[in-house]
């Protein structure tokens, strides 16, 4: 259906349009970016004052709804890759590509945007991502050949850099390490749950009415996202002045702290990605089930990561440290638990079952690392999320990438090893760069948990008395 599809724009239009609007669309964003570049930036607006009294709650649903749709546009046409690859003329490198592609640009970009975003604001830089999305989503739907797909994946991937922006817009909002804790862990939960029902709604609306219609209804979705943000969302953005963006860079790339807790995360996120990107591929193709039965596994994987993320802040084991210690630990032994399993008794029920096992401590492990590394970066919010999202987008995308071809060369079970050793490495470089060697300020983290359980915590006094001199932690 998805090809008769494909024929019949052919058709309607009389040539191959999309190429041209891709072109137009690219044309006008180098443009954009040439004036700003010439002309100048434009002033950041004031922080407003509404920032200071906590985020509304339809603001934080409008939050997640955004950070929950950048993956759900990507997991959505997961499980019809091999669908499209027969489509648009492509290989299952090429279209595995195309997932690896768009995380690895989304993280470049994510440099940027977050940096746009402590210069002159959330708000407009967020606006523009999402109006990249909405251009690029409906030219995905419009690609008749894997070129023009790729090139308009480009293009989501950059709206896609709004992430960095959330997650900045979440620390001016949340600036107590438990209440961030929370709304990070919630973030997370609603993106696994758009990213477990992805799936299944690209799978079904392609067996009714072509892979293409799922990027029609994302476009128009994105489109509302950002008419939304224009009318309600305020500016976050702190008002202190930005003395040196390079200063700060090198701030966060010279502490090894920091460094370890970045490769930690890329290890987690690699590990998902290379579910993610070979997930259809080998439940499909190699073992013969059908779209919907991996769908349905995707479905399983992310409902298991979110239900780790909603429960990682009701771990009663001590601080954040603590909670991240264990977690880690424990995510790493589902890697040796998936390893083996892969080695002894390779096929598609060890590879789901140990794929489940490490979805269920993935968020968990993340989690913790995150809030750990936000906590003394509070004045470069944007730029320490930009750092973030490229050490969790070009790594993993990397590590995707060669698991792809490891798959395609010597199989299945190469492929589920690959993706366990991932999982082990995470746990191995938390504990061997940061957990044994825990930085100058863990005086901090180790007292977080009394600080956490005092009234005065929410009003940052017990913070500010404890911060380390001259931290800028809130």
């Amino acid at each position: 259906m998805a090809t008769m599809h494909g024929q019949m724009l052919r058709w309607a239009l009389g040539f191959d349009w999309s190429r041209i609007a891709i072109l137009l669309s690219y044309v006008v964003f180098i443009f954009g970016t040439f004036h700003l570049a010439f002309s100048g930036l434009p002033k950041k607006a004031a922080r407003d004052p509404q920032v200071d009294n906590g985020c509304p709650r339809f603001l934080f649903m409008f939050m997640g709804l955004v950070y929950a749709s950048v993956y759900f546009t990507t997991d959505q046409y997961v499980p019809n890759l091999p669908q499209m690859a027969f489509d648009l003329q492509g290989s299952q490198t090429l279209m595995s590509g195309t997932v690896q592609l768009n995380i690895m640009v989304k993280g470049v970009a994510g440099i940027v945007t977050a940096s746009l975003s402590d210069r002159v604001g959330r708000r407009p830089v967020l606006l523009i991502c999402t109006t990249l999305l909405m251009i690029g989503s409906f030219l995905c739907g419009c690609a008749t050949r894997i070129e023009n797909f790729i090139a308009a994946r480009v293009l989501q991937g950059l709206g896609e850099a709004v992430e960095p922006v959330i997650i900045a817009m979440a620390r001016d909002y949340f600036p107590n390490p438990e209440e961030r804790l929370k709304t990070i862990a919630a973030l997370e939960c609603m993106d696994f749950l758009a990213s477990s029902i992805a799936p299944i709604f690209g799978s079904l609306m392609a067996t009714v009415f072509g892979w293409r219609s799922s990027f029609f209804v994302l476009s128009g979705a994105w489109g509302l996202l950002a008419f939304y943000g224009l009318l309600y969302v305020v500016e976050s953005a702190p008002d202190s002045e930005k003395v040196s963006d390079v200063k700060d860079l090198r701030r966060i790339i010279t502490d090894p702290s920091l460094l370890f807790l970045l490769l930690t995360e890329a290890c987690i996120l690699g590990a998902l990605l290379v579910f993610d990107a070979n997930n259809s591929y080998l439940l499909e193709v190699t073992y013969g089930y059908s779209p919907l039965f991996s769908a349905l596994v995707m479905l399983g994987f992310g409902v298991l990561a979110g239900l780790g993320a909603y429960f990682v802040d009701k771990l009663n084991v001590g601080s954040v440290l603590q909670v991240a210690k264990l977690t880690c630990a424990l995510y790493a032994g589902t890697g040796f638990i998936s390893f083996f399993l892969g080695l002894l008794f390779p096929g598609a029920t060890s590879y789901v079952v140990g794929s489940f096992l490490q979805a269920s401590l993935m968020m968990m492990a993340f989690t913790t690392v995150n809030v750990m590394y936000f906590e003394p970066l509070e004045d470069c919010a944007g730029l320490a999320a930009a750092c973030e999202v490229f050490v969790q987008s070009v790594p993993p995308g990397i590590i995707s990438a060669l698991a792809t071809r490891v798959a395609v060369r010597g199989g299945a079970q190469h492929l589920v090893l690959c993706q366990a050793s991932v999982c082990i490495a995470a746990g191995m470089v938390f504990w061997l760069g940061y957990a044994f060697f825990p930085p100058a300020t863990l005086t901090y983290s180790a007292s977080m948990e009394n600080i956490l359980t005092t009234p005065e915590r929410k009003k940052g006094a017990a913070l500010a008395e404890l911060a380390p001199e001259g931290s800028s932690m809130s």
